[in-house]
């Protein structure tokens, strides 16, 4: 009788262990926050927070949370100690990206951009130093670009494409 007591007991204890694991105080672990007023309202504000919810009515929108988070993802470089470097924003996008190199590159580079199972989905040659690439028509998801040049990766970004 003692051993069923001390596991009714022993299971007690458990479950009420793993149901207080699952409770959170929060949605989301942000980094900071804070609040603005002023003489037109006042808002509330975090950094970090990775959701948001956007509401559109004819008077305008409004969008809680995070609304355009800014992120570089540049994943490899093969020579840091090269003429030029290359910069890809906005990221995350909703529709064009610019991708600009410091000086110009060479004339046989171009660019490449995947999908995550690594298909080819768009090639361009590279012609200025500031480029358009127009992701309007993809779906919302992450997506790689590859600068390439004489056959070899200059680098590789990670683009987040959004709605």
């Amino acid at each position: 009788m003692k051993t069923e007591g001390r596991m009714k007991h022993c299971f007690s204890s458990v479950f009420a262990l793993l149901l207080t694991l699952h409770c959170s105080a929060q949605a989301n672990t942000v980094s900071t926050g804070g609040e603005c007023m002023g003489a037109g309202g006042s808002a509330s504000y975090t950094v970090g927070q990775i959701d948001y919810t956007a509401i559109d009515v004819a008077a305008g929108s409004a969008y809680l949370g995070v609304q355009q988070p800014y992120e570089l993802f540049s994943l490899s470089t093969v020579d840091e100690n090269s003429a030029f470097s290359l910069l890809l924003g906005p990221n995350p996008t909703a529709g064009e990206l610019t991708l600009i190199a410091s000086t110009a590159l060479p004339l046989n580079s171009y660019y490449v951009v995947f999908d995550d199972a690594g298909k080819t989905l768009l090639t361009q040659p590279i012609l200025n130093e500031s480029s358009s690439i127009a992701l309007n028509s993809f779906a919302t998801g992450n997506y790689y670009l590859h600068v390439i040049s004489d056959e070899k990766t200059l680098n590789t970004f990670k683009i987040i494409k959004t709605q």
